[in-house]
């Protein structure tokens, strides 16, 4: 669960500011483009956010008590909703130093234009893996520029000259404030990545007859950035894309590059595959130990579970080598066929690879997920413990006759295929205080015991 106190209280200040122009085509962009990436609780956000803008420097300010009220949402949520706004670049969240209570200033940025979203390389990817294929062909037309049927028309258009008369430049008033910056559209928000593509080893790579270092300008390293962050490429990997999309030029074309790394991609996965560009991580609100300090062992494996992504798991679990393309397949296919979150997955990943002796058999993965997914399993802890009590019955099943105890002469789960006592029935038995079999339910209680806590000690 998001801790919204740890960063922000209902009574701290705020005020809102417009980070460029923005115009009201901006609201299509953000309802159509936008919205099916940060959720509408976000998008909500933003456009509650917008009515604010133009207040003077000297008005009131208000608190987020005010904003909880007009959305009518909790803290945590509209928090959780700021940062989708701040990871896609609608949002700059500033902080005041030394100011009690808490000063915020919110500056609200211009969406991409319908070009630059189609172009981007990691947005449009996240669209068309959110939405699908056919809806993001649908939106695609629909921004698509209609230029207008100029044939067997002629320009009538008059010059500048042809109607107004040229001014002296002598005539110039130095009152003009050239100085001033006038209201414009804001560059677009640079997004920013919690991995750090190493650059450094990416150019060790690169062939100085074949691409310089000054070739990577802050735009095509922005792509890199992308680009990596999509198809998760190596430095060694991306440096074989820089080389041929800058091949007989020396600079690098960033459409080509793009198709190199997808055309990387491809040949190792399929032609027909893409990547799924999904949360790496369990999500904010699914989090038990976000900004707190893990007390116990159990809650240190809960924090690593919700911290890590199933690609860094498949990696601990080859001892540091890459996954290989059939698991990444199987952990997205439970992505977007079971909708399990990643902290989930890295705990339904590290049970199967412990009971399956290290083979993730994918009939045997999809069917605990599927199982896992009507259970509605959405937390880490809650995944621990169904999983715990699945490697119980696991166990019991591979006990020998002679460990099980008195309870050997009883049926256990394998041997033959029985029907599930139903509550009434236990409830009938334990009201004659004996069961079927002669033995008293103390007596029972103790054998149980006894059995747990072996299974425990195993």
């Amino acid at each position: 669960m998001l801790q919204s106190w740890r960063e922000v209280l209902p009574g701290d200040h705020y005020t809102v500011r417009a980070d460029g122009l923005l115009n009201y085509y901006d609201q299509k962009i953000i309802t159509q483009l936008y919205q099916p990436l940060v959720g509408i609780e976000a998008t909500s956000l933003y456009f509650s956010l917008r009515q604010e803008t133009g207040r003077g420097q000297n008005d009131q300010t208000a608190t987020h008590h005010h904003l909880m009220g007009t959305m009518n949402l909790s803290l945590d949520r509209i928090l959780r909703a700021r940062k989708k706004l701040e990871a896609v670049g609608l949002l700059r969240t500033l902080k005041k130093k030394q100011s009690d209570p808490a000063f915020f200033m919110y500056l609200l940025v211009p969406p991409l234009t319908p070009n630059q979203f189609f172009n981007d390389g990691l947005l449009n990817v996240f669209l068309y893996h959110q939405i699908g294929s056919k809806d993001y062909h649908r939106l695609s037309e629909l921004f698509l520029e209609q230029p207008p049927d100029s044939e067997g028309f002629e320009d009538l258009s008059a010059a500048f000259d042809e109607v107004f008369e040229s001014i002296p430049s002598s005539e110039f008033s130095r009152d003009l404030q050239e100085d001033t910056r006038w209201e414009d559209r804001a560059h677009p928000q640079k997004l920013k990545f919690r991995s750090y593509f190493d650059f450094s080893q990416l150019k060790n790579y690169l062939s100085d007859a074949i691409v310089s270092g000054e070739a990577l300008t802050e735009d095509v390293r922005d792509a890199i950035e992308k680009l990596a962050c999509v198809y998760q490429t190596d430095p060694f990997d991306m440096s074989r894309a820089v080389e041929s999309a800058s091949l007989h030029t020396g600079t690098v074309d960033i459409g080509l590059l793009r198709k190199e790394v997808r055309d990387y991609y491809r040949l190792e996965h399929g032609p027909n595959e893409m990547p799924a560009l999904y949360e790496r991580t369990q999500p904010a609100e699914a989090c038990e130990m976000s900004d707190k300090v893990p007390q116990t062992e159990e809650e240190q494996l809960i924090s690593w579970y919700e911290t890590n992504s199933p690609y860094q798991l498949l990696e601990e679990l080859g001892h540091g080598s890459k996954p290989a393309a059939p698991d990444l397949r199987l952990v997205e296919n439970l992505m977007f066929d079971t909708k399990l979150n990643p902290g989930v997955i890295n705990v339904l990943i590290d049970y199967i690879s412990k009971v399956n002796d290290n083979n993730l058999n994918k009939s045997f993965v999809e069917k605990v997920a599927a199982q896992w997914s009507r259970e509605n399993v959405r937390t880490v802890r809650k995944a621990m413990s169904v999983a715990r009590e699945e490697k119980k019955k696991h166990t019991q099943q591979k006990l020998p006759s002679a460990a099980k105890g008195p309870a050997a002469n009883r049926k256990q789960p394998g041997r033959a295929r029985s029907e599930v006592v139903p509550k009434w029935m236990k409830n009938r038995d334990k009201a004659g205080g004996k069961r079927p079999d002669g033995v008293t339910e103390e007596e029972a209680q103790k054998r149980a015991k006894w059995l747990e806590d072996y299974l425990n000690s195993i």
